[in-house]
């Protein structure tokens, strides 16, 4: 591959991989090193959430379709529920319909609860298929040699394969450290975490047990457990007697390492109730709870991404949504840098409209955890004194309940312009959304076609995209200019026009524009700009809204 176009990304976890494939879309190429043999080997990750599926589609209806799939069936993505044991007497449950998705008025996608490594061997698949990821499992990154500093115009790294030993070095335009939370290039490159680390530890065990034939009707997306042999949580991974468990231990009393498969055995059959359960215990790993986020997102021509960035408490699994929103975010920024056909600040965008968001859904994550957890362990002891349990409750519903941080992110950089509106105000910002098209907001889902089976957001490509209401034909002229103008593609749409019948009549409104108004969509899915009614020179307003947008002057050539 041309070094001169080909970007480094370092680490071939979700995001890693959803990195590689994003940057396929807009057709530049990547090497992806990961310092493993292969893909996960341990499910960690369960959840891809409605807004992580919209991205999903844009790597092709097969990739999609697979990943949907693979989907835990009804009845196991809610309630949380609370019991002595399993088959014991069960305390409570809080309805958590977050994990299911807010439903086709909100996104034609649908959420995914499954677990890492089957979602790792489908990204893989996709990656191999495009011909523009050269994937390097067993690679092992061993020096940040360039990328970071301010005038670097590429990034260089040593690598060596683990197998062979062998060292070389690897060239390319910019780097993605996806590497995780205690991420090498990060900290190699010298960039701080703020926040907290080791806020908890624990063993996350992966088995296979014949447990859901023993709790029908009682199955869940989080079943938290407290008796004198187990206390802690089972999370069912496919209802098809694959399990994880999540058991925190006192570093004090305990060592990580003390905790070993027998252990894990011993555990789930208390937790369970069942003393003589056959337990086939597959993996162990061990983890620290940490609430941090990088004090910057970009150096130079390096990128942080997923828990390189940030590390959540796992309340809501907005770990790796928020990094492959994330990611998303970062993306199409970075493939037009490399192209030419954007100044190199609107990668900083990314910082500015990321990194402030994740800072406030870490805080927020932590204190819903804090809230569940308070909940827990007092109805897994069996008394509520001195809790105000309504309160707590109406609280932790926002566990499986995120809609305003999935949809609801409302960006404000350069990258944006501005038309002096807000959006609408909600009544908790974590969990409620309503959709709005106002510039810096996720451009909305609305049907359309006779048939009710397009949405307009599977109308954004891997280029801008120009929607116009049925009296606005005149802006078709204005975006072929300023897409001639700035060389990047602009796709245009009438709706109205066949097939994009608004047969419910929404798109005005919610869009927020006349018949003859237009907005211009972002290759994420964001509104960059909007015109609510035609304008006498709507060459103009959409040539100036792309150049900023672009970080370039309005009306200059690429």
């Amino acid at each position: 591959m041309n070094s001169s176009s080909t970007v480094l990304i370092v680490g071939g976890g979700p995001v890693g991989l959803a990195a590689a494939l994003e940057l396929a879309r807009f057709g530049v190429p990547s090497v992806l090193l990961e310092q493993h043999e292969g893909v996960a080997w341990h499910p960690k990750t369960r959840n891809f959430n409605t807004r992580t599926m919209e991205i999903a589609r844009k790597w092709g209806p097969e990739i999609y379709t697979r990943l949907r799939d693979i989907d835990t069936p009804p009845g196991w993505k809610s309630p949380i529920r609370f019991f002595d044991s399993l088959l014991g007497k069960e305390h409570g449950h809080i309805v958590s319909r977050g994990f299911e998705g807010p439903g086709p008025q909100v996104s034609p996608a649908k959420p995914v609860m499954s677990s890492q490594d089957l979602l790792e061997k489908i990204l893989v698949d996709a990656a191999a298929a495009t011909g523009l990821i050269d994937l390097r499992f067993g690679h092992q990154v061993t020096r940040v040699l360039s990328g970071w500093r301010e005038d670097d115009e590429g990034a260089s790294l040593e690598v060596t394969d683990v197998a062979t030993g062998t060292s070389y070095t690897l060239h390319g335009r910019a780097l993605v450290a996806a590497d995780g939370a205690t991420s090498p290039v990060r900290e190699q490159i010298g960039i701080p975490l703020t926040g907290d680390k080791g806020i908890r530890h624990f063993i996350n065990c992966y088995f296979h047990a014949d447990i859901e034939p023993r709790i029908e009707g009682r199955g869940g997306v989080l079943l938290y457990v407290a008796n004198e042999g187990a206390v802690g949580v089972l999370q069912p991974l496919d209802a098809r007697g694959r399990w994880l468990c999540q058991i925190a231990i006192d570093m004090h009393d305990r060592s990580w390492d003390d905790f070993q498969a027998e252990d894990c055995r011993t555990w789930v059959r208390a937790a369970v109730g069942l003393p003589d359960l056959e337990v086939d215990v597959r993996s162990i790993g061990r983890w620290q709870m940490n609430a941090t986020v990088a004090d910057q997102l970009v150096q130079g021509r390096i990128v942080l991404c997923g828990d390189a960035a940030h590390q959540f408490p796992p309340t809501g699994g907005l770990g790796v949504n928020t990094g492959l929103q994330g990611m998303h975010n970062a993306m199409w920024k970075l493939s037009l840098c490399i192209k030419g056909l954007a100044g190199w600040s609107l990668l900083q965008t990314y910082d500015t409209e990321r990194r402030r968001p994740s800072e406030r859904t870490t805080l927020q994550s932590l204190d819903n955890h804090a809230k569940v957890q308070q909940l827990a362990q007092a109805r897994l002891s069996g008394t509520d004194s001195g809790l105000d349990t309504e309160a707590v409750l109406r609280e932790t519903r926002r566990y499986g309940n995120h809609l305003g941080v999935e949809f609801g992110t409302f960006y404000d950089s350069p990258a944006i312009v501005p038309d002096g509106t807000t959006p609408p105000a909600v009544a908790d910002d974590y969990s409620d959304y309503a959709p709005s098209a106002t510039p810096g907001c996720r451009a909305p889902h609305v049907w359309l076609g006779r048939s009710a089976e397009l949405s307009t957001v599977d109308l954004f490509g891997a280029g801008f995209t120009v929607l116009a209401g049925p009296e606005g034909s005149a802006w078709r002229v204005a975006a072929r200019r300023a897409a001639a103008q700035h060389g990047v593609p602009v796709a245009f749409y009438v709706i109205g026009d066949p097939g994009l019948e608004d047969e419910r009549k929404e798109f005005q409104e919610v869009y927020g524009i006349e018949a003859s108004g237009a907005v211009l969509v972002r290759p994420d899915g964001y509104v960059a700009w909007r015109g609510t009614r035609l304008t006498a020179e709507p060459g103009q307003d959409i040539d100036e809204a792309l150049a900023q947008v672009l970080a370039r002057t309005a009306g200059t050539s690429s």
